[in-house]
């Protein structure tokens, strides 16, 4: 039976903000954070939550414009936007809780499409079959 690695960063981050959120998976990482899914204990909600890497928040100027971005994003508000529900530190951590969406990535969505093109060339693509050639319909045909 193997053993499963877990994270340090997702270790200590749970204890960090245990009681508030309790975090259940890593989604994705980048090169300004790492988005887990988490609940909202109070709430009884799921959020995802940005964290500013341990290792980078020790800059003071990165720091700052991950901080700068969550209050920019938070004051907008838009159907496209995901709204930002708070900005906060525990025990060193830096992040923001925003709403989670559940679906499919920009990048599973992008692949579909592909697919669907390469499909269409071969008018094997039962979606877009009998439609007609618009360019919405020519970028974003995404039948599985």
């Amino acid at each position: 039976m193997s053993a499963t690695r877990v994270d340090p960063v997702f270790l200590e981050f749970q204890l960090a903000v245990a009681g508030r959120y309790s975090i259940d998976r890593e989604l994705g990482r980048g090169g300004m954070g790492i988005v887990y899914l988490a609940r909202e204990v109070q709430l009884d909600r799921p959020v995802a939550i940005k964290l500013l890497p341990p290792d980078r928040a020790t800059d003071a100027e990165v720091r700052e414009r991950f901080v700068r971005e969550a209050r920019l994003a938070a004051k907008l508000s838009h159907p496209n936007i995901i709204p930002i529900f708070a900005v906060d530190e525990a025990e060193g951590f830096v992040f923001y809780v925003m709403a989670y969406v559940d679906g499919e990535t920009l990048g599973e969505r992008v692949r579909r499409a592909v697919r669907c093109r390469r499909r269409r060339r071969r008018g094997s693509c039962a979606r877009w079959r009998g439609r007609s050639a618009t360019r919405t319909a020519r970028a974003w045909c995404t039948a599985t």
